[in-house]
């Protein structure tokens, strides 16, 4: 695991682990969440997160340690790292399924980490040598939703041009992608000064299409990983003949990111006229809605040489690898893992990103343990009692973490569809589950 450094925008500090200093921990994401502008629940939730988190942890920790405490603005959210040492950590109240009883002291005692992983709207674990422990969460600042605002009118003539956006334009054109009630729109644009904020702050790039003096679609891509980029997109707004305003817009946006040092682009929403001339097929992935299935067409573009790479993974999932790897060409080599079940950690957890508008929860692995196969079934009939129809799971292949789910995700009827290169620290691997409407 790479050692915290500081950034800029950011403030660290390395203090005794040990119950006298946690007032001064909480001061400091405190005061240094106020210093980055934050108030209300986004910075409440952050201290709310470190108390939590720190007394519970403490209590695990060996005598004399340190934690590192690092707080970043990233500009449209805060990013908090704690990073510790504890051998065996309880780390099952991080998981959503986690409930506590009045009658049940052990259960009470993770009344804490489990408000703090509520409080946050992201974490992360990640574990290093020597029973290194980073618990990394991040708190989105506080936006309200989009307005509706008027759409082009459908008699509008003229030559459409290009804009690269200021910040205005680009939440103009998030409020207008909404009230537009375009598919598959990624969450930040339903807030649309957050996207400008993401904007302002090189997180997300954008490039918009106009005609006349009204805004008549866009484009817009950000990070996935650090050689992988996603693009959304584009949204149009009216009729677009012959696909013009479509392609002027993936034509330019295309061109500028094949001169980016990323390696490859992915696009994961419905399919569209002439996909061949800009991707790749991976897949598509279906999603049970009111009106039937809605299919995420995924396609991806390969920008830059690849290099090779080794995943390390046991059955099934190497059989459906190899088979992917060959048919996309990718120079990968497949060895099995040297995972003992022994050695695992004794509870799993889970990470759920739920998007209610499509009935989906997307699944992400953040720790492996003795109960994977235990865990996952929760998960599914927790959130399928919640009304939850679709259910995907993101595996990691540069993860020893993520690849020790495989024969879980196998055992609870999760099949593995379609693999973005370069999606994760390795490849993504994308689950679905072609029973999720139904209860086991």
């Amino acid at each position: 695991m790479k050692q915290s450094s500081i950034r800029p925008h950011s403030i660290a500090a390395r203090l005794p682990f040990s119950t006298p200093f946690l007032p001064l921990v909480m001061t400091l994401v405190d005061k240094g969440a106020q210093g980055f502008g934050a108030t209300g629940p986004a910075a409440g939730g952050l201290v709310l997160a470190t108390e939590e988190l720190f007394s519970f942890y403490v209590q695990q920790a060996a005598k004399g340690s340190a934690v590192e405490i690092e707080l970043e603005d990233q500009g449209y959210r805060l990013a908090l790292s704690l990073i510790f040492r504890v051998a065996n950590p309880d780390l099952r109240a991080l998981n959503l399924t986690w409930r506590c009883s009045l009658d049940n002291e052990d259960a009470l005692a993770m009344l804490g980490p489990m408000l703090a992983a509520r409080s946050v709207s992201s974490l992360r674990l990640e574990f290093g040598a020597e029973e290194q422990v980073a618990l990394r969460m991040t708190r989105d600042r506080d936006y309200p939703q989009a307005a509706p605002v008027p759409l082009p009118p459908a008699d509008l003539a003229g030559p459409l041009r290009l804009l690269d956006p200021s910040r205005e334009d680009l939440r103009h054109f998030a409020a207008m992608a909404v009230t537009a009630g375009s598919e598959f729109l990624p969450g930040f644009l339903a807030r649309p000064d957050m996207a400008a904020d993401m904007l302002a702050v090189g997180h997300v790039s954008a490039l918009l299409v106009e005609q006349g003096n009204w805004i008549r679609g866009g484009v817009l891509w950000r990070p996935l990983t650090d050689a992988c980029l996603e693009l959304y997109g584009p949204y149009l707004f009216g009729d677009d003949p012959g696909d013009q305003g479509l392609r002027l817009l993936l034509d330019e946006a295309v061109g500028r990111i094949s001169r980016s040092a990323f390696r490859g682009l992915v696009r994961r929403q419905g399919a569209f006229a002439g996909s061949e001339r800009f991707f790749d097929f991976l897949g598509e992935l279906p999603l049970r809605g009111p009106g039937g299935i809605n299919r995420c067409t995924c396609y991806y573009r390969q920008l830059k040489e690849e290099s090779g790479g080794t995943v390390y993974c046991a059955e099934p999932l190497a059989t459906f690898l190899g088979a992917q790897y060959d048919r996309l060409c990718l120079p990968r080599q497949i060895r099995p893992s040297s995972g003992d079940p022994a050695r695992l950690r004794d509870s799993s957890v889970l990470a759920v990103e739920l998007e209610y508008g499509r009935s989906l929860a997307v699944i992400r692995p953040l720790c492996a343990g003795r109960d994977m196969t235990a865990n996952l079934a929760a998960h599914l009939e927790l959130l399928r009692g919640e009304g939850i129809a679709n259910f995907l799971v993101e595996l990691n292949t540069g993860r020893s973490e993520d690849t020790a789910f495989a024969a879980s995700l196998a055992e609870t009827g999760f099949v593995p569809r379609l693999v973005i290169p370069d999606g994760g620290q390795g490849d993504l691997v994308i689950y679905d589950h072609p029973a999720a409407g139904a209860r086991a």
